[in-house]
């Protein structure tokens, strides 16, 4: 059992525009960074915003709120300094990603695992094509998951950024990684429509 002696830090991703669309007068990005920060542990919180979308966005921002600002996320994991024992990567436009995500996710590199990463059950129906573009066969999606945010890392394990798709990082030895089941909450905003979902979730009281 690893003992935990600093504070995590959950970095919120903001990717695009719908970080900033508002559900009950609070931008989706504050949802997001205030159910971080009510889960178990009491990470604290910092945004990633890339400079275009910051410099479009500047009233948006609270002072209170630490940002990193960068041109290229991929290129800033090279530069990024992790002084942290644990360190947790989120989309924030998942904002109801429900607070049990994040102590379990924690509580697994507690015990001793390196990386964690949340996945999903895929509903879509797959398809295989050969080169040809001719259809194989219908893929069995239980033998498929989507991977998702958040991504949790204990830093010690980290070697490098990772050219593998899907995880942020390339840590130690990759056999000492697992997944966390994603639930419906986890849902990502990518459009004005996907709001009503994440209201009628915050109206049921799946804010937990």
């Amino acid at each position: 059992m690893r003992d935990l002696t600093s504070t995590p830090v959950v970095y919120l991703l903001i990717e695009d525009e719908t970080a900033f669309l508002r559900i009950d007068n609070k931008y989706v990005y504050e949802i997001a960074m205030n159910q971080a920060r009510a889960s178990e542990f009491k990470p604290e919180v910092r945004l990633f915003v890339p400079e275009d979308l910051y410099a479009q966005n500047k009233d948006k921002f609270k002072r209170d709120i630490r940002i990193e600002v960068f041109a290229d996320f991929l290129s800033y994991l090279n530069l990024i300094e992790l002084p942290e024992q644990i360190v947790i990567f989120h989309n924030a436009s998942r904002p109801l990603v429900p607070r049990k995500i994040y102590s379990q996710g924690i509580e697994m590199l507690l015990q001793g695992i390196d990386a964690v990463k949340q996945q999903h059950v895929l509903v879509d129906t797959l398809k295989k094509v050969g080169q040809d573009f001719l259809l194989i066969e219908t893929v069995d999606r239980e033998k498929v998951k989507a991977l998702t945010s958040p991504e949790f890392y204990w830093v010690d394990s980290i070697v490098a950024p990772s050219a593998e798709f899907g995880w942020f990082f390339e840590i130690k030895n990759k056999q000492n990684r697992e997944f966390i089941m994603g639930e419906l909450e986890s849902t990502r905003i990518r459009s004005e429509k996907d709001l009503i979902l994440v209201n009628a979730l915050i109206e049921q009281g799946r804010l937990n």
